[in-house]
């Protein structure tokens, strides 16, 4: 069967749609899109704020509150005790279904008429400024998490305890400014590691306890810029680092940059695996276009940072999995959810459709902030077979009546929400960390864009003036406001400032970890731009046989399948081609690393 091709109702660029697509959207009943995957994943971040935190007042209480709404969006935003307490209804915000209207227009007017929770979190305790999170315990300032314990500074993370600054990082403990790392206890400042301890500035390291700057090892002790040493000479040589000194840190830093630019490199990230592509995925089968996936995904097309079991899905994401079958089209979807279909926010949920923010129901359609409901339209209840009824002309008169936005797009059933209806301008949400655009880009897109809050902290100390020893740190420190070394000057959202909390300096004390110099959104940037995007490119491997091309590698073995000559194995990779790092094909790779 010839793979047919459509024109892309936003970017106007062809794609291909295959034949077992065809085969997903008569399973879920839905019409195939008419939007390009990239546009597809461009229009649900539009809806998901995770980090951009703003003060406001409570419309519930009037109470000053922090909330990832800014205080001129048009929701009505309702502080966590307010919104889950029995002063209010959603059903009574509830209306008719409106045949001369589009469907699209009139869930716009719900979802500014019903109340909604300043942060989005559920089951979870002792939170503080915590934003897309499940079953969270003593956490603070972590966003899209699930199921974390006593950590802070967090984003994508999932099952960790007593952990601070991870990004997309599952099952630590006692780690610190890591990214894409599992199964590690005391586990400082690496990248893309898993059951590793005891060990500072590793890239690419699988096994390994106590080693130091490390790349590329499997199973090894006592290793320290990936030189081996005795047990008693490793302890020594350890000494000649002060790991509580902020300057000695960006040493070693600069130091483990260099030797990853002369080591190999995996061409993707992809480890448990049969018949994946995408860059960072675990446990998976039949998983294409996906990215970030933690853990356990089958046949799963289109999709971002999943957690837990999750099959028979395409379009979700970012925020997606959790014990969770038959999702399409939907952002923050996931946790126990089945058969859910272009929503956005809804947990323990099955068979609901183009909803926002609802929680354990189930056949819902056009809802928002419905928590332990049924069969209910445009948050108007109705019995089983009213509701059963209803639907299916509801559906026609979307085809029959579609909504036109404002760039002259066109959406029927089948359709995610339109972008200018996100409570959100782009530049607080999640697609300006990973499908960044301008003002221009944006508004030439049909996105929404609001200035740069305002900041107008006043630090008393400078970043530079702070010790450069965690011993040095005077417990007074937690009263002082502390300049960001940026200062503003940066794009990556800085604050300008920031604190240091109590438990933060125990913590810090606790690892030896020197101070902080930038504030929590730059540390998250410079964490974010040591990712590769998500976007693939073509390449051809690049071993030469017996050395890399350019000869920066050597190999240490023979690889049987071509000799001495160029590798001719080409795969799709993370790595754009103009990259400095050398990119080796699975057989390759494992020929020399494992």
């Amino acid at each position: 069967m010839e793979t047919p091709t459509k024109t892309c109702q936003s970017c106007k660029q062809e794609f291909a749609i295959a034949a077992e697509d065809f085969d997903f959207y008569k399973k879920m009943d839905v019409p195939p899109p008419t939007w390009c995957p990239e546009c597809r994943w461009h229009r649900r971040m539009a809806w998901r704020n995770e980090r951009a935190l703003h003060r406001r007042k409570s419309d519930a209480t009037g109470k000053d509150i922090v909330s990832i709404f800014r205080p001129d969006s048009l929701m009505k935003v309702y502080e966590h005790e307010a919104f889950y307490s029995d002063n209010w209804d959603p059903l009574s915000y509830g209306a008719d279904y409106n045949f001369s209207r589009p469907f699209f227009a009139q869930f716009r007017d719900l979802m500014l008429r019903v109340p909604t929770i300043a942060l989005f979190d559920s089951k979870s305790t002792n939170t503080s400024y915590c934003n897309v999170v499940v079953e969270h315990k003593n956490c603070y300032l972590s966003s899209a998490a699930w199921n974390n314990e006593d950590c802070m500074y967090m984003n994508r993370t999932a099952f960790n305890k007593n952990c601070m600054d991870l990004y997309i990082s599952g099952r630590n403990q006692f780690s610190y400014e890591n990214l894409y790392c599992e199964d590690s206890y005391r586990l400082f400042y690496s990248h893309t590691c898993g059951s590793c301890n005891d060990s500072y500035f590793l890239y690419d390291c699988r096994g390994c306890s106590d080693c130091f700057g490390c790349t590329g090892l499997r199973n090894k002790k006592y290793h320290i810029f990936n030189q081996p040493y005795a047990k008693e000479e490793y302890l020594e040589k350890l000494k000649e680092f002060d790991l509580g000194d902020w300057n000695v840190v960006q040493d070693v830093k600069r130091r483990v940059a260099e030797l990853r630019l002369k080591t190999i490199h995996r061409y993707a990230d992809i480890y448990q695996s049969t018949n994946a592509v995408g860059d960072h995925i675990h446990n998976a089968r039949n998983a294409y276009h996906c990215f970030d996936f933690l853990s356990g995904a089958e046949n799963v097309k289109y999709a971002s940072w999943s957690n837990g079991e999750f099959k028979d899905s395409y379009d979700t994401g970012p925020g997606t999995g959790g014990n969770s079958e038959l999702l399409y089209d939907g952002v923050s979807v996931g946790v126990q959810n089945s058969r859910c279909m272009f929503d956005c926010v809804v947990w323990y949920s099955n068979d609901v459709r183009y909803s926002l923010n609802c929680q354990s129901s189930n056949n819902l359609f056009g809802c928002a902030s419905m928590r332990s409901k049924s069969h209910c339209i445009l948050n108007k209840q109705y019995s089983k077979e009213e509701y059963e009824a209803l639907v299916p002309k509801i559906i026609e008169h979307m085809n029959a009546m579609p909504y036109v936005d404002k760039k002259d797009r066109t959406y029927k059933y089948g359709e995610f929400f339109p972008p200018e209806f996100s409570p959100f301008p782009y530049n607080d949400t999640v697609g300006l960390d990973y499908m960044p655009l301008t003002e221009g880009e944006a508004a030439a897109l049909g996105y929404n864009w609001a200035p740069p809050a305002a900041r107008s902290y006043r630090p008393t100390v400078k970043p530079e003036n702070l010790p450069a020893k965690i011993g040095d740190v005077p417990g007074s420190i937690t009263n002082e406001v502390i300049g960001c070394a940026h200062g503003g000057t940066c794009h990556d959202e800085c604050t300008i400032a920031f604190r240091i909390t109590p438990d933060e300096l125990q913590f810090y004390r606790k690892m030896n970890i020197p101070l902080p110099r930038l504030c929590f959104n730059c540390r998250h940037w410079d964490r974010l731009r040591q990712r590769n995007p998500m976007r693939l490119w073509e390449r051809t491997c690049q071993c030469g046989g017996v050395a890399s091309e350019r000869d920066v590698y050597r190999n240490s073995s023979t690889h049987p399948h071509h000799g001495a000559e160029h590798c001719p194995n080409t795969f799709q990779t993370t790595f754009a081609p103009e990259r400095q790092e050398i990119v080796y094909c699975e057989e390759c790779y494992n020929a020399e690393i494992v």
